[in-house]
């Protein structure tokens, strides 16, 4: 259903984080919360014949099993108004999580998950599933974020920087928060017309926020998004950006702002 809310998990300490924030969010929302666990099946290869899935062992279910009884309690303890659905899909991360989110509300991952390798590459995982979801994908970092900060916006008139407009007018008014839209382009011609331009095709979608502020800045995208979002509760940024053509890769500046934020990073797509 459109108001569930959909969260992978691997038993990983990333994944627990992202299913902490996702029962938040569906508290706040009065949503559910579907909770996917993927386990891909190994394949045999047959001698010069079609390569065979084979059904995976008793153990691995029973470990999978485990960690989906185990976030179900979890989220009972922490959110015990929210009903959770948990689903064990025989596929990779990625193909289950997006088979189960259909036409979910938001999908939330974690930025790493089991045997993923430190460093400043975000786990492939998130990465794929924010690219390809077409439902806002929430990738949660493995620091807890203020629940009082501000809700930071990349806007640049394109028809996905409106989409993560939209979105983030909504959660500030589901926190009380206040929405930081933020412009950042080399070329200044535009700078004082297109963040209100967008605020007000906006607020024509009767979109309201507690408090919205603006922040116009001629520097790298990313990087503006980045030091004003430092404090913010989460940063939203459209997947698609001007000059970029859409398909299964995020735009540059999703992108990095995605593998450097310490902050949750909400990745909106345009209907």
């Amino acid at each position: 259903m459109t108001t569930s809310i959909v969260v992978g998990v691997d038993g990983s300490p990333d994944s627990g984080i992202a299913l902490d924030w996702a029962a938040k969010e569906a508290a706040l929302r009065g949503a559910g919360l579907t909770i996917v666990y993927g386990l891909l099946m190994p394949v045999a290869a047959v001698p010069f014949g079609p390569a065979a899935a084979l059904p995976p062992s008793e153990e691995l279910r029973e470990l999978a099993t485990g960690v989906l009884d185990a976030a179900r309690t979890r989220v009972a303890a922490a959110e015990p108004g929210v009903a959770v659905d948990t689903f064990l899909i025989l596929r990779g991360a990625v193909d289950a999580i997006l088979d189960v989110a259909g036409d979910a509300a938001m999908i939330v991952v974690g930025t790493r998950g089991l045997g993923a390798v430190g460093g400043l590459l975000l786990g492939s995982v998130s990465s794929r599933v924010a690219a390809r979801a077409h439902c806002p994908t929430v990738v949660v970092p493995p620091v807890v974020a203020p629940d009082d900060g501000s809700i930071v916006v990349g806007v640049d008139g394109s028809s996905p920087g409106d989409a993560a407009l939209r979105f983030a007018l909504a959660e500030a008014g589901r926190r009380s928060a206040k929405v930081v839209a933020v412009h950042a382009h080399h070329d200044q011609a535009d700078l004082e017309t297109l963040v209100p331009a967008a605020l007000e095709r906006a607020r024509a979608a009767n979109l309201t926020a507690p408090d919205v502020s603006v922040r116009l800045d001629a520097g790298r995208p990313a990087d503006v998004l980045l030091e004003e979002g430092q404090d913010a509760a989460m940063i939203v940024v459209g997947s698609r950006g001007r000059g970029q053509v859409r398909s299964l890769l995020l735009g540059s500046t999703s992108s990095a702002v995605l593998q450097r934020s310490t902050r949750p990073v909400a990745v909106v797509r345009a209907p």
